[in-house]
């Protein structure tokens, strides 16, 4: 899944670029991904449609902490859970890019949610919304799509 966002991210000027869905499969098959990755991938691109719990307006305006339910403790490694707490307390994630990023993890088997898949999807949200980020944090993150991590 993460080839295939970073190519998306590397080849699509923005998600609204995108041929549509069946097109979009092709070509990322015709590059050589296999159909689980496409998947995978296009189903964290559905999952950028995902409505909090609470509503957006809601989130936006949040100066609360997050705080997370049992089946998250024993899913998200802290590791994972320090990184989407960095990444919002330093102004890259609003609190429903963060719920965006913690859903879709949730979404992962649980081998899968590691540091790198959660720096890939807080990207992949970013990119979507066309968001604007500190040099080094988004260097942090582009490291990721290519497993170079700069900074923990």
């Amino acid at each position: 899944m993460i080839d295939v966002i970073a190519f998306l991210i590397e080849h699509f000027q923005d998600v609204d670029a995108f041929p549509p869905r069946k097109d979009l499969g092709v070509l990322l098959e015709e590059v050589g991904f296999n159909d689980e990755e496409i998947g995978d991938a296009l189903s964290c691109l559905d999952d950028l449609r995902f409505e909090p719990l609470i509503p957006a307006e809601k989130l936006r305006n949040s100066t609360g902490s997050r705080i997370y339910n049992n089946e998250e403790l024993d899913a998200l490694p802290l590791e994972v859970r320090g990184l989407v707490h960095f990444l919002e307390q330093n102004g890259a994630l609003n609190p429903e890019q963060r719920e965006f990023v913690l859903n879709s993890l949730m979404n992962l088997p649980y081998e899968d949610i590691t540091v790198d898949h959660a720096k890939v999807l807080a990207l992949l949200v970013l990119w979507a919304h066309r968001s604007e980020l500190p040099v080094l944090i988004g260097d942090e993150l582009m490291a990721a799509l290519n497993g170079e991590a700069v900074m923990q």
